[in-house]
C-alpha cells in the first residue's frame, strides 16, 4: 500500500464437472472438439498457457484540494465511483459446471481467490475511504485497484487425449486495495494509482 503524502496513511481496504455422453446424441464429425460435460472424463486435466496478471483501476473519487493549517486536524471522506466494467467468464462457455472447474483450476494454479464465472465486479465498502490529517496542502483523491487474471487453457480427458477443449478464463481477485494519492508527489505508485493520477491530476 502506498502513501499519498507524508502523514497520511493509504489504508488497504478490507475492502466446476463432467458427465457421460448420451447414447442418442448425433455423431460428431471426425476431429470435432467436445466439451468436458460431453465426455467420460471425471478426472480431466487442465493445462495452462500464459497467465496474464494485471493491476487495474476499478474506481476513483473526485479530486479535492486541502489547505490545512498547523494545529488543525481535518476529517474527510472520499467516495470512489466505478471507472471500469469487469465480467468474469470462461470461453467457450460450455456449461456452468465446466466454467466453475476452470476457475477453480486457475485458483490452484495462481494461489489466489478468484471471482466465479458469471460475476460482475462492483465496488462495495471499498468505495469509501475516511481519513484524518494535519498540516497539509494539495490536491488529493482516492483510487481503488483490483488484480485481474486472464489465462488460456486446454482441458484433457486423459494423457493421450488429442482433442482437448481449449478456452480462456477471465476473472479477478475479489480482494481490492486502495491508495489515497496527492497530486504532484514524486513517489512510486502502483499501476492502478498511476492510471488514476493521469485522470485526476493536471
Amino acid at each position: 500500500m502506498k502513501r499519498g503524502f507524508q502523514g497520511m496513511l493509504a489504508v488497504a481496504v478490507v475492502l466446476a464437472g463432467s458427465g457421460c455422453a448420451a447414447d442418442a446424441r448425433p455423431a460428431r464429425p471426425a476431429g470435432a472438439r467436445v466439451a468436458p460435460t460431453e465426455r467420460a472424463c471425471p478426472h480431466g486435466t487442465f493445462r495452462w498457457g500464459r497467465v496474464e496478471k494485471r493491476q487495474v483501476l476499478a474506481g476513483v473519487s473526485d479530486a479535492r484540494r486541502f489547505d490545512v493549517r498547523r494545529g488543525v486536524t481535518v476529517h474527510a471522506a472520499f467516495e470512489a465511483v466505478p471507472v471500469r466494467s469487469l465480467h468474469a467468464g470462461v470461453t467457450p462457455a460450455e456449461g456452468k459446471g465446466d466454467q466453475r472447474a476452470a476457475v477453480e483450476a486457475l485458483e490452484k494454479k495462481t494461489g489466489a481467490e478468484l471471482a466465479d464465472a458469471g460475476t460482475h465486479f462492483r465496488l462495495g465498502s471499498d468505495r469509501v475511504q475516511e481519513v484524518s490529517f494535519k498540516e497539509s496542502s494539495g490536491v488529493l483523491f482516492y483510487a481503488v485497484g483490483v488484480t485481474t487474471y486472464e489465462a488460456s487453457f486446454a482441458y484433457y480427458c486423459a494423457p493421450a487425449d488429442t482433442t482437448p477443449v481449449r478456452g480462456t478464463v477471465t476473472t479477478w481477485s475479489p480482494v481490492t486495495y486502495g491508495d489515497l494519492v496527492k497530486c504532484g508527489i514524486d513517489e512510486k505508485l502502483g499501476p492502478a494509482s498511476i492510471e488514476a493520477e493521469r485522470l485526476m491530476c493536471h
